[in-house]
């Protein structure tokens, strides 16, 4: 009886489910890396040895080795996504642009980030296209911008349309878009830190880029399991 209680348990199928996508484990073992990269730094901070710290290290490159995998061809869905912008013409004409050039910069960098993968595995010599990295986080920081411009313009379009509506129904609807794109917005500004420290052009630790990367996953994650 209990073991059927556990079974047929709305949260355990709900679990299986979520993790029965290629998508959602992806951004499992993104939280994981940039966890143990936040965990490494803070234990070796922390005067822990350096075989413990080494373990976190060794279990982000792990995870980040799964994550290219499980990444690889993606960018096709952002093309795919960037097209269908594209021929949206009763879109606002800055929420098409920024959704487009978004795609097109998530596209760039999964595409690099690709090659990068057929690198780790050895079918390419590891000292060739040493550039890919630092064009795929240009890539990726192009994209953040494009997904930045794209929340401030939702955030002023649903603004004024929440001074004209009469209706609390429609007033309850707006002030929600209002604040999914207050939280993208968030979402890409942490990102973005990711992507500046990644191109050098900031210099936190590793310890603040695997916060903010562990925060940003944490997000994703629990976009997906309301979304299962």
């Amino acid at each position: 009886m209990v073991a059927d209680t556990l079974v047929y348990h709305p949260t355990l199928n709900k679990f299986i489910k979520f993790i029965d996508t290629t998508p959602k484990r992806e951004k499992c073992f993104r939280l994981v890396a940039y966890l143990s990269r936040f965990l490494s730094y803070y234990l070796q901070r922390k005067g822990y040895s350096a075989e413990t710290v080494q373990k976190f290290k060794d279990l982000k490159q792990h995870a980040t080795f799964l994550r290219k995998g499980m990444r690889f061809l993606k960018p096709l869905n952002h093309l795919q996504a960037a097209s269908k912008a594209y021929d949206n013409k009763l879109m606002d004409h800055v929420l098409l642009a920024t959704t487009v050039i978004r795609n097109l910069g998530y596209a760039g960098y999964l595409t690099l980030d690709g090659f990068i993968f057929v690198k780790m595995l050895g079918l390419v010599d590891k000292k060739r296209f040493a550039n890919f990295p630092l064009w795929a986080s240009r890539f990726w920081l192009i994209g953040l911008i494009a997904g930045v411009i794209n929340s401030l313009r939702l955030i002023k379009i649903n603004s004024a349309k929440l001074t004209s509506t009469d209706e609390k129904a429609d007033e309850e609807a707006i002030k929600q878009k209002i604040y999914q794109a207050k939280r993208k917005l968030i979402w890409d500004f942490l990102d973005m830190f990711i992507a500046l420290n990644s191109l050098n052009y900031l210099h936190f630790t590793e310890g603040d880029v695997g916060f903010a990367g562990s925060i940003t996953s944490i997000m994703g994650l629990k976009d997906l399991w309301a979304a299962t």
